[in-house]
Parts: structure tokens; C-alpha cells; sequence
């Protein structure tokens, strides 16, 4: 009895522990996020080494950035003068200025300028490809959380302390849906919090991601390698961009009309993953079902399970199903494991990326129905569940025409 007493109190001891930890860890988040939210503008170099959740080796990218908050502004609430270099890769390195009115692109010789006027809504859908300090600029601080995610009972924290920093990390391990056909199973962030400032001078953020018979890990590591809260304002205005720096109003590309129902299919020899070769046109007298996909693509990715049901059912019935990826490398890129992971059995073909420019594709995935006499019968761009019964339908169409 006094045994199982003594034991009860060292676990009530241990869970009181960990929950005046948990309470700390979240006071040094509130005072991070605090001081976060009080700045407003500064300059700051990040270091950003990411590995996303299709590739195996980690890139890293290094930005150096003048930001001054903008309350009002809806589409990325500060103004920002960013230079992003590629290391290895100096012919990527480029500059971005946002002034509030006008988002500019530009590298040393020539540039484009879109007005916040006329191009609004292509801001909007463009601005995820930008990579900030989160912490630092974003109005919300993330990933610094907020009262009610602290609140959440998935989430658990754990504070631990180094000469300079406080570490924190927060975990939730409850799944949930992350896009089409995923589920992440982990998500967790650790912060580097100093001491004095109460500054995120590093934060990762991680996920564990399951699609299919697949699971992926997707990770990134934001270090501030310096940051000074004084800035030249001249910095976030056009009169910071070279005169050398030719500037044009930018024209937005004409997407190709899709390729007329009717028309002969452009001809294609394509090698599979054992290295045969496989050619459109000897496939003539079945129907074809080509679908232009890459493996980092999510919609793609969710299609795939579809399209292997396509494939099984009716593959006897003068059907060939056919995948075009020309993104990957079927080698370097391990897609032999990739597809195997997800069952995925039918045909799949590697081209280079001029292909897709004479299918005009613009989005992925495309999905072309090809006739027994090798003409186009139908494009289908992107995929969604609700497009299956239309496009099971349209195969069925054709096979049991004549």
C-alpha cells in the first residue's frame, strides 16, 4: 500500500512538473510575441534551409530584407525591399520592392513593375512564394502561437533553457487532413528565444505527412543571421532601384488556347522507367488517357489513386492509361519507389518540359482523352473528386464507340 501511495505522488509530481513547464514555456512565447508585435520596421539577413516533403536533400536560400508594417495594406501588410540569393546558383539571385503601390521584380539589368491597381488579384495569388522572418513581419507573428492555440489541448509545449536562449517547442501529434489524400501526423515547431530581447533568433517548423502508403517529412529552418531595428526609408520606395535597371510595366503571359477536339494528338517517344521506349502512335486503336502530372504537385498526386482505378478496370477494354512527367528525373528522383508506394501500376513516361509547351499545358494535372485514331477527344485541366464522374464517363463514351 505504501508503495503504490509513494507511486502515485512521484506521477503527480511528474505531471505537475510538466505542467508548470508547459505554463512557462508559454509565458516566454507571450513575451516573444510581444516584443514581435512591437516592432515595425527593421532590416535583418535570414537564412532559410528548407527540405520539402518530395525531395530528399535540403536547399538553402539566403535573404536580406528592409521592412516597414503597413496596417492597412491587405495584401502583404508591409512594405519590403528583399534581395534573395541562391548559392551555387547566382544567376537566380534577384530583388523584390514593395511599396504598397507597386510590386517590383528586378536582377541587374532589367525588371517589371506590377501595379497594386491592375494586378491585385495577381499579387494575391503570387505573394505565397515570398519567404519572410515570419516571426518578425507577419501581423499574426507566426509561427509564434497565439492565445488559442496555446489553449489547445493537442498541443503540448516544453520549455528548456541554454546560456543565451530559451528553446521552446510546441508538438501536436493528433492527425489531421493536410491537402488532398494527406494527413499530417505530426506537426512541431522549435524556437530559439534570447534571453535579454526576447527575439526568435531561430525557429524550425517540421511535419510528418502520410499519403498513401507513404510517409513524408517536410522541413524548415529560418535563421536570423542579423537584424537592426533602423532603416533607411528610401530603401522601400522606386528611388532604391538601380538607374541601370531597365523597368517595364508587366504584361501578363497569354495562356494558349487548349488544343482543338479533333486534332490529331502530337506524335511523342518517351522512355518508361526500365528505359523502353513507348510511342504515341503505336499505341493507335486504343483509347489513350494521358495525364501531364509531377510528383510535388498535390492535385496530381490526389489523382493518382483515380486514375489506377481507371486503369484496372478497364485496361482489357482497349484502354491504355498513360503518365507524363516532365519534372522529375525517374532516377535521381526515385520515382520507381514513389509510384510503387501509392500503387501505382500503369504506364508512366518521362519527357522534357518542352513536351507539355506543344500539349499547351498551362496547369497540372492535364488530362487528354486521345480517340483510336489518335485525335484529341477532350482536355481536362486539374482534378478534383468531383471531376471523376464526368471523366469516367467521357472514357466510357469512347470505348464503346466504333
Amino acid at each position: 500500500m505504501k508503495k503504490t501511495l509513494t507511486l502515485a505522488l512521484l506521477a503527480l509530481m511528474a505531471l505537475t512538473a510538466h505542467a508548470q513547464n508547459g505554463d512557462e514555456a508559454k509565458r516566454v512565447l507571450r513575451l516573444s510575441r510581444e516584443k514581435c508585435q512591437s516592432i515595425l520596421q527593421g532590416h535583418y539577413v535570414l537564412e532559410h534551409r528548407y527540405k520539402t516533403m518530395m525531395n530528399r536533400d535540403t536547399t538553402i536560400i539566403r535573404y536580406t530584407c528592409d521592412f516597414k508594417k503597413l496596417p492597412t495594406d491587405t495584401l502583404f501588410n508591409k512594405a519590403f525591399n528583399m534581395f534573395t540569393e541562391f548559392p551555387g546558383h547566382e544567376e537566380w539571385n534577384h530583388h523584390t520592392l514593395y511599396t504598397g503601390n507597386e510590386l517590383v521584380t528586378y536582377d541587374d539589368t532589367v525588371g517589371n513593375i506590377k501595379s497594386c491597381v491592375l494586378w491585385a488579384d495577381k499579387i494575391k495569388r503570387i505573394r505565397h512564394n515570398f519567404t519572410f522572418y515570419e516571426a518578425l513581419t507577419n501581423k499574426n507573428c507566426y509561427p509564434i502561437p497565439d492565445e488559442e492555440l496555446m489553449a489547445d489541448s493537442a498541443y503540448t509545449f516544453n520549455l528548456t533553457e541554454t546560456q543565451s536562449c530559451y528553446k521552446v517547442d510546441y508538438i501536436k501529434t493528433e492527425p489531421e487532413p493536410a491537402g488532398p489524400g494527406m494527413q499530417c501526423i505530426r506537426y512541431e515547431v522549435e524556437m530559439w528565444l534570447d534571453k535579454n530581447s526576447h527575439l526568435p533568433v531561430q525557429y524550425t517548423i517540421a511535419y510528418d505527412l502520410v499519403e498513401g502508403q507513404d510517409t513524408m517529412c517536410q522541413y524548415d529552418l529560418f535563421k536570423l543571421l542579423d537584424f537592426d531595428a533602423e532603416i533607411d526609408e528610401t530603401l522601400l520606395t522606386m528611388k532604391s532601384i538601380p538607374a541601370s535597371v531597365t523597368l517595364s510595366d508587366y504584361v501578363a503571359d497569354k495562356a494558349p488556347e487548349p488544343l482543338a477536339e479533333g486534332t490529331m494528338a502530337p506524335e511523342w517517344s518517351l522512355p518508361n522507367l526500365t528505359g523502353d521506349t513507348v510511342r504515341l502512335s503505336d499505341l493507335r486503336g486504343r483509347v489513350v488517357l494521358l495525364d501531364f502530372f509531377y510528383k510535388s504537385c498535390a492535385p496530381c498526386c490526389a489523382a493518382l489513386p483515380f486514375l489506377q482505378s481507371l486503369h484496372e478496370k478497364y485496361k482489357d477494354k482497349g484502354f491504355v492509361m498513360i503518365g507524363i512527367d516532365p519534372f522529375d528525373d525517374s532516377v535521381k528522383d526515385e520515382m520507381a519507389n514513389f509510384l510503387s508506394k501509392r500503387g501505382i501500376t500503369y504506364t508512366t513516361l518521362y519527357s522534357d518540359r518542352e513536351l507539355p509547351k506543344t500539349y499547351h499545358v498551362v496547369a497540372y494535372p492535364t488530362l487528354f482523352f486521345i480517340d483510336r485514331d489518335g485525335k484529341i477527344a477532350k482536355v481536362q485541366q486539374g482534378y478534383h473528386k468531383t471531376f471523376e464522374e464526368s471523366i469516367e464517363e467521357q472514357l466510357q463514351k469512347m470505348l464503346q464507340s466504333n
